[in-house]
């Protein structure tokens, strides 16, 4: 039996997943251009996933969700089965996005920018695909024009040839948007700053049974 609440680990478990998953993307994107981009979609559209019904959903499943999260299950044992936290460019990355959600909770007028920002973008799926280039470039000013007013900022290390590609950046931003989502899915599920450290063993047997 989990401990303290088996429900509320594996939600947790799978919302770190999530944020997990955006930043490796990062981190794969800015040194080497290169990104799967089954997991890229899937964190894409949890960004449009706001009224998800589930933890699930968020991922573009209830049933057979796992496929959708593989990359970040996989970043998420590997931390978990780690004594100390890892000097990872992706792990920094979700610590600070979680910092980013934190700020943005906060500052309820820039929430209602950022959701009213996200439904005109949500209204451009009738016309183009989840990851058309418009799209991601649409996500990535919105986080532009929102997250990144803050003092702190996540700052993304990689290959010059990659970052200086605007393609590329608004892939990364559009992706620590998908960050912030799922950062703020951890939030909703009871998920805290140090939880990963009372619940690691918990989590990584939640982690290595749904993989």
């Amino acid at each position: 039996m989990f401990n303290p609440d088996s429900s509320k680990i594996y939600k947790q478990t799978i919302a770190f997943a999530g944020l997990l998953q955006a930043t490796t993307l990062v981190e794969q994107i800015a040194c080497n251009g290169n990104y799967d981009n089954d997991s890229f979609t899937t964190s894409i559209a949890s960004i449009f996933k706001m009224d998800a019904i589930s933890v699930e959903d968020v991922y573009s499943g209830q049933v057979n969700f796992i496929p959708n999260l593989a990359l970040g299950m996989k970043q998420l044992q590997q931390v978990l089965e780690q004594n100390r936290p890892p000097q990872t460019d992706h792990f920094r990355y979700a610590l600070g996005l979680l910092h980013l959600e934190s700020k943005l909770r906060k500052n309820a007028a820039l929430m209602e920018i950022l959701s009213s920002r996200l439904q005109k973008t949500n209204d451009n799926l009738n016309h183009f695909e989840m990851t058309h280039e418009r799209i991601i470039a649409s996500l990535a000013h919105i986080y532009e024009d929102t997250l990144s007013t803050f003092r702190y900022r996540i700052h993304v290390n990689g290959n010059r040839l990659y970052l200086e590609n605007p393609r590329n950046v608004n892939k990364i931003r559009a992706l620590l948007l998908a960050g912030v989502r799922s950062a703020m899915l951890w939030r909703q599920v009871g998920g805290k700053r140090w939880g990963m450290l009372f619940y690691r063993r918990s989590m990584l047997e939640v982690t290595k049974s749904l993989l």
